[in-house]
C-alpha cells in the first residue's frame, strides 16, 4: 500500500482488536519500534523484543485477556495503531501504544489513548501512568502534549542492555 502524502487526514476507527489483528498489530509494532529507535537500540535488541513480546501467541494473549483493554486504530483495510492498557492499583497504565510511522502527528494516537483512558477511567482509574524509553523523542513529546508529567526516572533492561526510562503520569 503506498503511503499517503502528509497532508491528508487519517480517517480511523478505534475500536476493540480481534483475533484477526495479531498480524497487522506485529507490522505496527515492527515499525514504529524501527523508526523510534532505530538510532538509538541495535537491530539486534529491536528484533528480539519483537520476538518476545509481539510473537503470535503473546499478542492473541493480550488481545483476548478479560483484564485488559486492547484497542486499534483501523481504516478499512488497514490497522495502524494500537494501545494495550489496564487497570492496576487504581491507576489506567498504557503497557503499549504505537502508531504505524506514516500515520505520526495525524492524531492517530491521541484518539487511541482518549478511548482507552475514557474507559479505563469508567472502570475507577484515578490517574494515567505511561512509560517510554528517554531516547523515544516522539513518544515523550507525545505524552508531554497530552498533559502528562515526569513521575521518575530509572533505567529498563532491554535483553542485556540498559536504556534510561521515564515514567509519566496524567491525573485523571
Amino acid at each position: 500500500m503506498p503511503s499517503r502524502a502528509r497532508h491528508e487526514p487519517v480517517n480511523v476507527t478505534v475500536r476493540e482488536a480481534e483475533p484477526g489483528d495479531v498480524s497487522a498489530v506485529q507490522r505496527v509494532a515492527r515499525r514504529a519500534w524501527r523508526a523510534a529507535y532505530g538510532d538509538t537500540l541495535d537491530a539486534e535488541t529491536i528484533d528480539r523484543a519483537m520476538g518476545e513480546w509481539y510473537g503470535d501467541a503473546t499478542v492473541s494473549d493480550r488481545i483476548s485477556r478479560a483484564s485488559g483493554l486492547f484497542l486499534v486504530a483501523a481504516t478499512d483495510d488497514r490497522v495502524g495503531g494500537y494501545v494495550d492498557a489496564s487497570l492496576r492499583d487504581g491507576d489506567a497504565v498504557v503497557g503499549a501504544l504505537n502508531v504505524d510511522p506514516d500515520w505520526w502527528r495525524e492524531g492517530v494516537g491521541g484518539r487511541l489513548l482518549d478511548r482507552a483512558v475514557a474507559t479505563l477511567d469508567d472502570r475507577g482509574a484515578e490517574r494515567v501512568r505511561a512509560r517510554a524509553l528517554a531516547d523515544n523523542d516522539v513518544g515523550r513529546s507525545f505524552y508531554e502534549s497530552r498533559g502528562f508529567t515526569v513521575h521518575s526516572e530509572g533505567e529498563d533492561e532491554l535483553f542485556g542492555r540498559t536504556a534510561a526510562a521515564v515514567t509519566y503520569v496524567r491525573e485523571l
